[in-house]
């Protein structure tokens, strides 16, 4: 691909805002696990499928769970060929998932009690919800927040060891959705055609029309490059279950480690023109640097 501005660049587009995702989700993860420490409230905010957040078991109930989601998703895809159940959905995950990104800084910022905190999110993640719905232009953004709301919660919710082997569990099933099954790619085309939030995505004008505007090149001319909420997601619920093991700089250094590996796998991807499932290497490039990030520690 011909460099092109930061602004006209779908690689460096979708870069960029992967890493505000991953910082926002790590920011937020942190601050829930710190007000939980002093709260037992909000220590039941979490979705650990079992007791002990430390446990395997929960690794392997959550990827049960997303392959029904999956499943589910399909289902209705296939049977009920209208985008409404689907903007419905929309509307509930980003209203649910940006609220608990809210309540993160709001407990932990304002001074106001659980249940003060807990009211103001919900209204004010129900009220973005409601604008999303309404303004398919703010996909971007809402998938975005809806993403780091979910890495925080999850990341909060389950220890390193069930987090990792979540993740791992989830790159086979996002290699064997990619490139076996191919239902992933249903997924993607299905999902990406509607300006929902479920993925993020950059366009730019092609070299040969530079000087046209954007809004008058036709849609399949245009260099399109679309990432999954899953895959941004994922990186920083890894973030934030690294915190409570191994510190912030191990938090940091999962986080870089999955910058780093997003823009790589996506300059491949564009260069090869080629389709490949984005959590392999990105959590590989994760806990390479986890491991790089430990062995510095150690020698210092």
């Amino acid at each position: 691909m011909k460099r092109l501005p930061l602004f006209q660049n779908p690689i460096l587009m979708i870069t960029l805002m992967f890493a505000i995702t991953q910082i926002i989700g790590l920011i937020s993860g942190i601050l829930l696990i710190s007000s939980a420490r002093g709260n037992e409230y909000v220590n039941m905010m979490s979705i650990s499928v079992v007791d002990d957040s430390n446990s395997i078991l929960n690794a392997f109930l959550l990827i049960f769970y997303v392959l029904i989601g999956a499943g589910i998703a399909l289902l209705i895809m296939k049977f009920f060929r209208t985008k409404i159940l689907f903007r419905l959905m929309e509307l509930a995950v980003v209203g649910g998932t940006v609220s608990v990104l809210l309540f993160s800084f709001i407990f932990a910022l304002s001074g106001f009690g659980f249940f003060e905190s807990l009211f103001s999110s919900i209204l004010a993640g129900g009220a973005f919800s409601i604008i999303k719905f309404f303004t398919p232009s703010l996909k971007n953004p809402a998938a975005i927040l809806s993403s780091a709301g979910v890495a925080a919660l999850f990341g909060f919710s389950l220890g390193f060891i069930p987090a990792l082997a979540f993740i791992l569990l989830l790159s086979l099933y996002d290699y064997i959705a990619v490139f076996k099954t191919r239902h992933m790619l249903t997924l993607a085309k299905g999902l990406g055609t509607h300006d929902m939030s479920f993925t993020i995505t950059a366009k730019a004008k092609p070299p040969s029309k530079a000087n046209i505007k954007i809004e008058k090149i036709p849609e399949k001319e245009l260099m399109r490059l679309d990432l999954g909420s899953g895959d941004l997601a994922v990186p920083a619920v890894l973030a934030v279950s690294t915190y409570s093991s191994f510190g912030l700089e191990g938090a940091i250094a999962v986080a870089v480690g999955a910058i780093i590996s997003i823009y790589f796998t996506l300059e491949f991807v564009i260069k090869r023109h080629v389709v490949l499932p984005a959590l392999p290497p990105i959590c590989l490039g994760s806990l390479i640097a986890l491991f790089l990030a430990e062995l510095i520690k150690l020698a210092i």
